[in-house]
């Protein structure tokens, strides 16, 4: 075959080849438009609905309605937040299976649409825009309402695409079901009492209604769905302990923040030893040990604290061991699945008695964990951290425990003097009860409760209510992923490495360049 032969074969073969892939290419497009197909690169899935939403629309009894007031023509970052809620509502529609309508409104097209908007109390927010190579401010909704039956809920304002989800699903769970449920709170033998969960309650306030009860003298009220006994610090009764009991064994959620010291924060960074006898019976009823002393770790969390040299006062940040800052979490527990980072303060170490397969541990310390003897005890942020550790052996602790399943109870009968309510019996055991144990006693104190730990707060109450459908969804998107200390003989390599080593490798790969460039010059 001749050269000229050969060139026009290889350009027909060629012309053919792109002819195909055109063709191939149209075909796919026009496929693609009919079709509705997705594919989620993100992260954790967060693009996709979860399981939790899908959970939430399959109970839906009545049609709900979603409307999005979104002003036209927004700059981004709001134009991308637009898009991004009308693809999510688009997602619920389809989940909804017919039980689930959404709209995309423009308020500013229709004069009555605005006044409905201001009868709800849905107000404009200000948004900085750039026209004319100025920057103007304009005003714009960004809301959602949701109609149920008679009832509606509202998202005065959508800030950001971050946990939009969970809001939402978090409203459509609230306005079709049956309202808010009660969480009782231990009060007596030192318990913190409401007044010292105001920060507590403002954040369920709308999933939850507390209520105080004095379990030296009544019972656990039947519409109660768990539990909450916070910080103890004196040996409690006979009856406290067997109405406790027998709330557990009805198979009601049962929390118990306990420790072996109480945070005086008016008085400076003290604490106030609980007494001696204040745990012991964790240990006869629950199975849980509450071992001596406070937790220190190395991987703590940072405070800012005041400093004084001569007669200059200025505040510093330092590395508080006594918040410990934990990143080992049980991955495998619905409650604490996808978290990252927690802070537990002032916490005592936990152990269980008689561990078994209903028996978890959700949150241990790092490995550069110590325990400090007491009481007393000296919390003094100022303190150098190697003085603290010194002569101590570092292991990681427990910090919080879970039980669920089969539970039996620590009584045999009532004790002397608690009389059982008419038609109430005394209960030996329970199949699906649950217990949370906390070494952390401020870890729902109005000072303690961060953005850090709301993620874990709100997953406990759920899971101690039997409540789980959020808990997978609020997880979510959460990112705080806290780099953990290196060791003295790796922190010694990586210095040596970036110091020497890569000079090294930069002349070891010059050299080689030159000796490529030598010989290629003496071949040619």
């Amino acid at each position: 075959m001749s050269t000229t032969d050969l060139r026009l074969s290889i350009r027909k073969k060629s012309w053919f080849t792109l002819i195909v892939v055109l063709v191939l290419a149209v075909l796919v497009f026009a496929v693609s438009k009919g079709a509705n197909v997705k594919s989620d690169w993100s992260d954790n899935q967060t693009s996709s609905l979860s399981a939790s939403t899908k959970q939430v629309l399959a109970q839906l009894d009545e049609p709900i309605q979603i409307k999005a007031y979104f002003t036209a023509d927004l700059p981004q970052p709001y134009g991308q937040l637009k898009q991004y809620v009308e693809d999510k509502l688009s997602s619920y529609h389809e989940a909804g299976r017919g039980n689930v309508g959404f709209e995309m409104i423009n308020p500013d097209d229709d004069p009555n649409v605005a006044a409905s908007l201001a009868a709800l109390n849905i107000p404009k927010v200000q948004v900085q825009v750039v026209e004319d190579d100025r920057a103007q401010v304009r005003q714009a909704y960004l809301a959602i309402v949701i109609e149920y039956l008679d009832k509606q809920e509202m998202i005065p304002v959508v800030q950001t695409d971050v946990g939009f989800e969970y809001l939402l699903t978090r409203k459509i769970k609230k306005i079709s079901g049956k309202g808010k449920q009660t969480m009782a709170v231990a009060t007596g033998f030192g318990a913190s009492d409401l007044s010292k969960l105001t920060t507590l309650q403002q954040l369920l306030q709308d999933d939850y209604d507390f209520v105080e009860v004095e379990l030296d003298k009544e019972g656990v009220p039947a519409e109660a769905k768990a539990l909450i006994v916070d910080g103890l610090d004196q040996q409690p009764s006979e009856a406290f302990r067997y109405r406790l009991d027998q709330f557990r064994m009805t198979g009601a959620g049962v929390l118990v923040l306990a420790a072996n010291a109480e945070p005086q924060l008016s008085q400076g960074f003290s604490v106030l030893p609980t007494d001696a006898y204040a745990n012991v019976w964790l240990h006869d009823d629950l199975g849980v040990s509450v071992e001596p002393g406070m937790v220190m770790d190395k991987q703590a969390s940072r405070i800012s604290v005041n400093q004084r040299q001569g007669n200059f006062q200025f505040r510093s940040v330092v590395d508080y061991p006594f918040i410990s800052n934990v990143v080992d979490i049980n991955e495998n527990h619905a409650m604490t699945q996808g978290l990252e980072g927690v802070s537990m303060a002032f916490a005592a170490p936990l152990l269980w008695v008689n561990p078994d397969e209903h028996k978890s541990v959700l949150l241990t310390s790092s490995a550069w964990s110590a325990v400090q003897a007491g009481p007393t005890f000296d919390v003094d942020p100022l303190v150098d951290m190697r003085e603290r550790f010194q002569g101590l052996s570092l292991s990681p602790q427990a910090l919080m425990l879970a039980q669920d399943g089969v539970m039996k109870s620590a009584f045999a009968n009532p004790p002397a003097g608690v009389s059982l309510e008419v038609g109430q019996q005394h209960l030996a055991q329970t199949e699906n009860g649950r217990l949370l144990i906390s070494g952390s006693a401020p870890l729902l104190d109005n000072e303690f409760i961060d953005g850090g730990n709301t993620v874990l707060i709100l997953n406990m109450l759920d899971w101690l209510s039997h409540d789980e459908a959020l808990i997978e969804l609020r997880s979510r998107g959460v990112s705080q992923r806290p780099l953990e200390p290196l060791g003295n003989a790796e922190r010694t390599f990586f210095k040596m490495f970036w110091i020497f080593g890569l000079p090294i490798l930069v002349l070891m790969f010059a050299a080689g360049r030159w000796l490529g460039l030598r010989k290629r010059r003496a071949l040619a």
